[in-house]
C-alpha cells in the first residue's frame, strides 16, 4: 500500500471504573520522551471541560521553515511538499471515511498533538525572517497518537480511546487492542495522587507571595534571576518606532513582546504543576519532546472546529492585574470593562478575527455572540471576545489553519503589516509562544490554544515571552509594565519550585 493511500481505522473505547484525571496519570509515563497534556485544571466551564494526555506516538511530524519531516519517532525523513500541505496529507490518510461513534464521548478521540511555533507563519508568507533562532525547537511538532486518556471534568467521568490503523480492518483492530492494553498497563502503575503536592498547596503560597508583592517590578526581576532580552530602553524605544508607524497609517495595533530567560534546575512536570495551579487556567497543556518542556497556562482558545463544521475563536486583547484588597480588585475590573483604549484594542483584533474567518467559512454565519467582556483569573482579569463561523463544506482543519495563523491578539492589524514591523523590532524568534498548542483530531476537528503565559524549559534553562498591544494611545511605560505585570504569574511559579 502506498504511504499516501488512507488507512482503515478500529477505534476502542474503555471507561475506567474510578475517575484518573490526566494530570495524576503523568508519573505512568516518566520515560515518554513525547508526551502531550491537554488540561482544564481550574473550574470546569464551557472552554474547559476535558482534559486529554497523549504519548507513544507512533508518527511525529515536524516543520522547519518551508522544510518538513515525518515518520516514527528517531527515523524522520524529509517531505516534499510545503508544510501545511504536507500536514493536510497525513491528517487525511489517518481521517476516518465517516465519523466514528461518538453519542456521549469526548469531543477527541485521538490524533495529532503539539504545538505549532509562532514562525510557521514564514512557510507562507512573504514576510522577511525573524530575529535570531536561539531555542532549538522546530517551528512545529505534532505527535500522532493512537491512544488518549480523557476526563470529563464536568461528569467526573475518564476513559482511555484507542484507535489502530492498517491495511486491512484485522490489522487495524489488532493495533487498537494493543494501543490499549498499553495505555491501561501504565494507568494501573499510576501511583496515588496523595504522593505529591495538590494544587491547593501551591494556590495558597501564590496567594501568601501576592499578598506581599502584588505587582512585579524590574527589581524584582533580578532578585529571582530572570534577564530580559532586551532592556526598558529598548523595549520603549520599539515602542515609539511603532507609534510612529500608526501615526503614518501604515499600522492600526502592533502586539510586541518581549523574552525573558532564567535558571531552574528542578524538574520540567514539576514546574509545570505549579504554573498550573497559580494560573489555573482553562487552556493549560505539558508538551514534552526530547528538545525540550513546554508549560504552557494559557487562558485562550485560538481556534476550535467541531464535527459540525463550527469555527469559534476567543480572542484575548486588554489587560489588569488583580488588586490586592477586594475593592482595589473591583476597581482595576471596572477600569477593564469602561476603558476605552483596552475596547479598541479588542474590537481591531475582533475585526481581524472576523476578517480570517470570512476567508474560510459560510457566508452570512460570522458572528459576534460575546463582544469585550471581562474574565477574571487568579493572576488577571481579561477582556475576552467571541467569534463563530460555519466552515465551508470543501474545506478542512489545514484551511481554516491557513486562514487565522497565527492569531490576530499575538499579531496586532493589519496582520501582515504588523508581522512585518514584529519581525524587524524583536531580537529573538519567539519559537512556541504566540503560535498554538492542541489537537487536529482522526474525525476532522481541532481546537488549539494561543500560547502565551508559557514557559520553554531546556536543560536548566528557562525562557518566557510576554507582550502587549500598541495602539495610538498607548503609553509606552504603561505598556513595558504590561509585559511585567502578565509575567508576573510565571515569576511567581518559579519561585515557589525554588523553595522546594
Amino acid at each position: 500500500m502506498s504511504s499516501r493511500e488512507p488507512l482503515q481505522r478500529s477505534l476502542r473505547v474503555h471507561r475506567l471504573s474510578t475517575a484518573l484525571t490526566p494530570y495524576e496519570a503523568l508519573p505512568g509515563f516518566s520515560d515518554q520522551s513525547y508526551l502531550c497534556l491537554l488540561e482544564t485544571p481550574g473550574r470546569s466551564s464551557g472552554r474547559g471541560r476535558y482534559s486529554f494526555l497523549c504519548a507513544n506516538p507512533f508518527l511525529i511530524f515536524q516543520a522547519q521553515g518551508t522544510t518538513s519531516r515525518a515518520g516514527p519517532p528517531g527515523d524522520l525523513q524529509t517531505l516534499p511538499g510545503e508544510p501545511s500541505e504536507e500536514l493536510r496529507a497525513l491528517l487525511a490518510r489517518y481521517r476516518s471515511p465517516s465519523p466514528q461513534w461518538t453519542a456521549g464521548l469526548p469531543p477527541f478521540l485521538g490524533g495529532a498533538v503539539g504545538y505549532l511555533g509562532y514562525e510557521l507563519l514564514h512557510s507562507h508568507e512573504g514576510i522577511p525572517a525573524p530575529g535570531k533562532a536561539n531555542l532549538a525547537l522546530p517551528d512545529a511538532c505534532l505527535m500522532f497518537c493512537g491512544a488518549v486518556l480523557a476526563t470529563d471534568h464536568q461528569e467526573g467521568t475518564s476513559w482511555v480511546l484507542a484507535s489502530g490503523f492498517g491495511a486491512t480492518h484485522a490489522e487495524a483492530s489488532r493495533r487498537a487492542d494493543l494501543e490499549l492494553e498499553d495505555m491501561l498497563r501504565r494507568l494501573a502503575s499510576v501511583p496515588a495522587a496523595a504522593s505529591r503536592p495538590g494544587a491547593a498547596e501551591y494556590i495558597q503560597r501564590r496567594k501568601a507571595r501576592l499578598a506581599l508583592r502584588p505587582r512585579l517590578l524590574e527589581p524584582h526581576l533580578a532578585e529571582r534571576g530572570v534577564r530580559p532580552s532586551i532592556d526598558r530602553t529598548r523595549y520603549l524605544e520599539s515602542v515609539y518606532e511603532v507609534l510612529e508607524h500608526i501615526a503614518a497609517g501604515d499600522v492600526f495595533e502592533v502586539c510586541l513582546t518581549q523574552r525573558f530567560d532564567a535558571e531552574h534546575s528542578g524538574s520540567g512536570e514539576t514546574l509545570y504543576g505549579i504554573l498550573r495551579a497559580v494560573h489555573e487556567a482553562p487552556m493549560a497543556a505539558y508538551v514534552r519532546l526530547p528538545e525540550g518542556e513546554v508549560l504552557s497556562a494559557s487562558p485562550e482558545r485560538f481556534l476550535s472546529l467541531d464535527r459540525a463544521r463550527q469555527v469559534e475563536t476567543h480572542p484575548i486583547k486588554g489587560t489588569r492585574p488583580r488588586g490586592s484588597t477586594p475593592e482595589e480588585d473591583a476597581a482595576l475590573r471596572a477600569d477593564l470593562e469602561l476603558n476605552e483604549k483596552d475596547r479598541a484594542e479588542n474590537l481591531m483584533i475582533v475585526d481581524l478575527a472576523r476578517n480570517d474567518l470570512g476567508r474560510v467559512c459560510e457566508f452570512g454565519t460570522v458572528r459576534v455572540p460575546r463582544l469585550c467582556q471581562v474574565e477574571t483569573f487568579p493572576m488577571t482579569h481579561q477582556l475576552v471576545s467571541t467569534v463563530h463561523g460555519r466552515l465551508r463544506p470543501e474545506l478542512d482543519a489545514v484551511d481554516l489553519l491557513r486562514a487565522a495563523f497565527p492569531g490576530g491578539s499575538m499579531t496586532g492589524a493589519p496582520k501582515i503589516e504588523a508581522m512585518k514591523l514584529i519581525s524587524r523590532l524583536e531580537p529573538s524568534r519567539r519559537g512556541v509562544y504566540s503560535g498554538s498548542i492542541g489537537y487536529f483530531d482522526f474525525d476532522g476537528a481541532m481546537d488549539l490554544s494561543i500560547v502565551i503565559r508559557t514557559v520553554l524549559k531546556q536543560g536548566s534553562r528557562v525562557s518566557f515571552h510576554t507582550g502587549g498591544a500598541i495602539v495610538a494611545d498607548s503609553i509606552p511605560e504603561d505598556e513595558y509594565q504590561e509585559t511585567l505585570d502578565k509575567a508576573h504569574g510565571l515569576v511567581l511559579a518559579l519561585e515557589i519550585a525554588d523553595e522546594r
